[in-house]
């Protein structure tokens, strides 16, 4: 048993980091350069648009690896961090870096800023709302089951309020997501299982459910090895810049310069 369940927990945190990355890079280069560029550039009856089409949503499906793998890292953050204050706030300074190229990426102009807030801000919100959830029911260590039930559930919600109010990317089914995956961290079946209903609910595309089977299998194989440490922000900063990258690229592929708005 210990055998098998070895052959199956493979993968680190380092290498979960990657593919969350590289699965997102796939995912942003269809959205921007394909769905927001060439699909638009050509006529829906020709064979290419259905062609470039068929691609969009495969790459597209490929990205939805990338957000239930952010979310469970974070939550392994949370539990092993020797100051959750200090991870807020490296949380909270990328998601302030990061909040101009998501816009831009989101509008392909360099306005509309704070109209839509990115990822960071929801694992931010996340985190926060698992502290406060602790916290709360450290406070009344006494007190039933029931009770600490309602205060899970309002921390979870005011978070959930937070996250719509701000619209932040993928909004209150972050938090929930950050919240199940935290509350089952020490099952990683149910983790992965529950993880996989909540995100089901909402996968957006039939053809999506692959790509996020793909998240919680992976998530699945996590052998509970933080992995490499090299370039720890490494992975902080390639959000900003990946997406800074390829806005340019849409500026100088569709727009004619990337000065043009």
């Amino acid at each position: 048993m210990n055998e098998a369940k070895s052959c199956c927990q493979r993968l680190s945190g380092s290498t979960l980091k990657w593919i969350a990355c590289i699965s997102m890079l796939i995912d942003h280069t269809a959205f921007l350069l394909i769905g927001c560029g060439v699909l638009k550039t050509i006529s829906p009856d020709t064979p290419a648009f259905q062609m470039w089409l068929k691609l969009y949503f495969t790459m597209r499906c490929i990205g939805r690896i990338a957000f239930p793998i952010y979310v469970f890292l974070l939550t392994e953050g949370i539990v092993h961090t020797s100051s959750w204050k200090r991870y807020a706030i490296r949380l909270g300074v990328f998601a302030v870096l990061s909040e101009l190229p998501f816009d831009w990426m989101m509008h392909t102009q360099q306005s509309s800023v704070w109209e839509d807030q990115n990822v960071f801000f929801t694992l931010l919100i996340g985190l926060i709302t698992i502290k406060s959830a602790e916290f709360i029911c450290s406070t009344a260590e006494k007190t039933d089951e029931r009770l600490q039930l309602f205060f899970w559930l309002a921390a979870t919600a005011a978070g959930c309020i937070t996250a719509e109010l701000m619209n932040t990317d993928y909004s209150y089914i972050g938090v929930i997501l950050a919240v199940l995956l935290y509350l089952y961290r020490k099952d990683r079946q149910k983790q992965s299982i529950f993880g996989f209903l909540w995100k089901l609910c909402h996968v957006g595309r039939t053809s999506y459910i692959l790509g996020t089977a793909a998240a919680f299998l992976l998530i699945h194989a996590y052998n509970g090895q933080k992995g490499s440490s090299a370039g720890k922000y490494l992975f902080y900063g390639f959000y900003p810049a990946h997406i800074l990258l390829l806005c340019l690229l849409y500026q100088i592929l569709f727009a004619g310069s990337f000065l043009q708005t």
